[in-house]
């Protein structure tokens, strides 16, 4: 059983993963544009990750203080901006609102070195196997 606090970061860090699931929608015939550079702003964020992979929790923070910050800074005004061009029955609007919505749980793994931008672990962890 997990520490109430801890289930509640794994919980919070599947918000990019469920915007990404509410952007895709119906089966898109192209690639939206703004879509698409959400999601390789969003790849450079997991970069940064992938890079700082096994360092401690302090290491892990001030790492993204330095590299992240900056980049959800800019993540965060583009989407702003964008969405409010954007009609709110668009597909990429929805995956928009839903994350900026959730901004704060979204970006307290900056604050953090013990959280993960996904919780992709832990959530295989919680399947069920029949």
């Amino acid at each position: 059983m997990l520490e109430p606090c801890k289930e509640e970061i794994l919980r919070t860090r599947d918000i990019a993963a469920n915007a990404r699931r509410k952007a895709q929608g119906e089966t898109p015939t192209f690639i939206s544009p703004m879509a698409l550079e959400a999601v390789q702003r969003i790849d450079a964020l997991f970069a940064i990750e992938r890079e700082i992979n096994g360092l401690s929790a302090d290491e892990r923070k001030a790492a993204r203080q330095n590299q992240s910050v900056p980049l959800l800074a800019s993540l965060e005004a583009w989407m702003r901006n964008e969405r409010a061009k954007l009609s709110r029955y668009n597909h990429v609007a929805k995956a928009m609102d839903y994350i900026l919505k959730r901004w704060d749980a979204f970006s307290r793994f900056l604050e953090d070195g013990r959280i993960c931008l996904s919780n992709n672990a832990a959530e295989r962890r919680s399947v069920v196997w029949l």
